[in-house]
């Protein structure tokens, strides 16, 4: 298998949990998660909502292209990767430019704002975003990829619907290189 999946989507949206259920889906994946690669940066560490944001931004295209870095690594050994990310038209560039070669999948998970407010209210307090102006920025960081990969409204949705939904679907994630 030559197939790497990103799954995208503002803080809150449920992410991480869609790319664990999909990961075992398959004989063989892993979830590559930006955050825990961010979370491994001990000293010097700026998260995405932090300052200074040039270096936020920075760190942001340092862990894609780590990423895409262990998404080949896995590749290599059989396993598929399914990266989890709020990925943007930028973002997206360094995916392809890193992964050339491969079978990108693009998800979206676009629940209606209120929902995410509400789940992000429903997570332990350290792991809650609960940042309106960054959420705005986010929001419209997403939106630079309307139309591109499989949008899911994953709001009146089981976790198991939705990644039975994005498999049924899988077509319309592919990505052209």
């Amino acid at each position: 298998m030559k197939d790497v999946w990103i799954i995208s989507g503002i803080p809150a949206v449920g992410k991480t949990t869609t790319s664990k259920v999909l990961a075992k889906r398959f004989d063989k994946a892993v979830v590559i998660s930006r955050d825990d690669l961010q979370a491994q940066i001990i000293s010097g560490n700026v998260w995405p909502d932090g300052t200074p944001q040039e270096e936020a931004n920075l760190q942001i295209d340092m862990n894609i292209r780590n990423q895409c870095a262990l998404a080949t690594s896995y590749l290599e050994h059989g396993f598929i990767p399914i990266c989890d990310e709020v990925v943007g038209k930028e973002q997206l560039l360094t995916y392809q430019e890193r992964l050339k070669g491969y079978n990108l999948f693009l998800i979206t998970l676009n629940p209606p704002f209120e929902i995410v407010l509400k789940r992000d209210k429903q997570r332990s307090k350290r792991s809650r975003f609960n940042n309106p102006i960054r959420y705005a920025i986010l929001k419209e960081l997403v939106l630079t990829l309307s139309g591109i990969g499989l949008w899911v409204d994953n709001s009146t949705m089981s976790v198991e619907e939705t990644v039975s939904f994005i498999l049924e679907n899988k077509n319309k994630c592919f990505l052209t290189q």
